[in-house]
């Protein structure tokens, strides 16, 4: 009789992984010993700019926004390899300091930069479509071949993709380079990108805090200027909660307008609520020019669940006047003071150039977040936990706090088992229920709108707090409705934390004991414990960003909206 194989420690696995992905960087790009920022440095946005180690014209190309590259290569001002290798260097660098990439493509991708070159040339300038020479980075769950996707899962390491996902061959038919993927949460399902593959990303603006989660690598690359254009996806605040801690312009599409087929990814079947996949950029621009070239190609000829929707240009012409909903807070639970700043600054920006703004409080979304919540744990977190065991890795304490209990543990204890079938059934009506009851409230809107018409959008806060410790969890958010019931929702920068502003006033009162409880989070996301003088001292250097949302189907309004928001309220940091 045979002797059962060991299996491989997952530390080791983790190592290894490691390790191949530090080879990949060139060694003209790995940092001397002699500028590299010590670990206590907490601030390391201004490196490419103070450190001497990037040329002029390197901070020329990297700090462009994406629709300046694909206009300044169309005009063969830049070549794509020279575009690909200057970003190439930026994620090198943002991975040595951030620790925010997973698998890196760069040989690849400045290879295929020289193609499109000399496809340029032999053209007379003619490109292969709006995105040539573009490089886009992904979020790991996008399939590139020959290299992993592992969203966080030891078990999935060594199992390099064949093909790519459907929406990495229709933005690299239109002209996009992919040249990195980004780092996640251990099974998509937190609030900080950390896993025991990876490890964890750091934000550049203060790195004791975290870019968020899922799409969290991807924001820090964006926001550190390693990525002129990133895809993340979005499920309960993936894409909105990272953007709108390092001052992003995103876009959470509804389902079927940005292609998910052939991605990595949890709950395999659960289609409840659908994750959807878009964009984190510098511009909205550039969301349009990502979300037009992506259209152009006709995805729904290659993916079945892609809406046959082309980019409606007509719908991003907006009224002369605009009236957008307001919310501070959802009734329940107020934004802390860094947030209700930013929504006040936005509220007289938007009125003094003559637009309109009414109270709408979304007295829905404590509801939104129990059906949504009970949809992701319909099977007590059984994906997580197979998926876990099968390299005996352990689950991260933030899931397990979620689940409510030990996964591991989780049979050995009576009453807590999956959903039954009815049980999914009824959260499911909840929802169909909670839908009807938001837009007969929205559609009502246009009698005090003034208009004619219902609100345009509603602006609040997608998170209570700005970035949060690593670590903290998150208490309480606003990111489930737009999921729920399927709502384009933008992002937009405003701000950023001002320790002196910022502070607790010192006669607030809770309007809940979780309001009191998100109140106290601002200042220690670990203890709770408030500073004396009410100053949000764990914040510091954090950016803030609102959210935009809209109704179903609204991403052309949602993304001339977004360029409202950045001509209007502007950026204040």
């Amino acid at each position: 009789m045979g002797s059962t194989p060991q299996k491989e420690p997952w530390q080791s696995i983790a190592a290894r992984k490691q390790a191949q992905r530090e080879s990949k960087i060139p060694s003209e790009w790995r940092i001397p010993q002699t500028l590299l920022p010590p670990p206590e440095a907490s601030v390391v946005q201004d490196f490419p700019h103070t450190s001497g180690f990037f040329t002029g014209r390197e901070l020329t190309i990297t700090e462009s926004t994406a629709s300046d590259v694909v206009a300044k290569i169309a005009a063969q001002e830049w070549s794509a390899e020279e575009v690909t290798k200057a970003i190439c260097k930026r994620a090198a660098v943002a991975q040595q300091l951030l620790n925010c990439v997973t698998e890196i493509y760069f040989e690849e991708a400045i290879g295929r930069a020289r193609e499109l070159d000399v496809y340029q040339k032999q053209h007379d300038g003619k490109t292969v479509g709006p995105l040539h020479g573009l490089p886009i980075s992904f979020k790991d769950q996008f399939n590139l071949p020959g290299v992993d996707s592992t969203i966080g899962y030891i078990s999935y390491a060594d199992k390099p993709a064949t093909t790519p996902s459907t929406l990495v061959q229709l933005l690299t038919s239109a002209g996009a380079i992919p040249y990195v993927k980004s780092n996640v949460p251990a099974t998509l399902m937190m609030g900080e990108s950390v896993n025991n593959v990876f490890g964890r990303t750091l934000n550049p603006r203060n790195r004791s805090l975290t870019t968020g989660g899922s799409s969290g690598g991807e924001s820090a690359l964006v926001t550190f200027r390693a990525s002129f254009l990133g895809v993340g996806t979005d499920i309960g605040g993936s894409i909105r909660h990272p953007a709108s801690y390092t001052g992003l312009f995103a876009l959470r599409p509804s389902h079927g307008r940005v292609s998910y087929q052939q991605a990595v990814n949890t709950y395999l079947g659960q289609e409840a609520v659908r994750s959807c996949a878009g964009p984190l950029c510098r511009s909205p621009a550039d969301i349009s020019l990502f979300m037009r070239s992506l259209a152009a190609q006709e995805p729904w000829l290659s993916d079945p669940q892609a809406l046959p929707i082309p980019w409606r240009t007509e719908l991003e012409i907006l009224p002369a006047q605009l009236c957008f909903g307001f919310g501070m807070g959802d009734g329940h639970v107020t934004p802390t003071p860094p947030l209700r700043r930013a929504m006040e600054i936005t509220k007289a920006k938007l009125e003094a150039a003559g637009h309109k703004v009414i109270d709408f409080t979304p007295h829905e979304m404590p509801e939104a977040s129990e059906i949504i919540t009970e949809m992701w744990s319909a099977d007590n977190g059984q994906g997580f936990q197979r998926d876990t065991d099968a390299s005996g890795e352990p689950l991260h304490p933030q899931l397990e706090r979620w689940l409510g209990h030990s996964a591991a543990e989780a049979q050995l204890k009576t009453g807590e088992k999956p959903q039954s079938v009815f049980d999914t059934w009824q959260n499911q009506h909840r929802r169909a229920l909670l839908a009807q009851r938001w837009l007969e409230r929205w559609q009502a809107t246009a009698k005090e709108t003034g208009t004619g018409r219902p609100i345009d959008g509603l602006i609040m806060p997608s998170t209570p707090f700005p970035a949060i410790r690593h670590d903290g969890g998150y208490p309480w958010h606003w990111g489930a409705m737009s999921p729920l019931l399927d709502l384009a929702t933008g992002v937009f920068p405003v701000t950023k934390v001002d320790l002196e502003k910022d502070k607790v006033p010192a006669d607030w009162q809770p309007i809940s004991a979780k309001d009191k409880e998100v109140m106290e989070y601002l200042n220690n996301s670990l203890t709770s414990i408030l500073h004396a003088d009410g100053r949000p001292e764990n914040h510091s250097n954090a950016l803030i960003g609102l959210a935009l949302i809209a109704r179903r189907l609204e991403e052309e309004k949602v993304t001339a909206m977004l360029e409202v928001m950045k001509d209007v309220v502007g950026i204040d940091y």
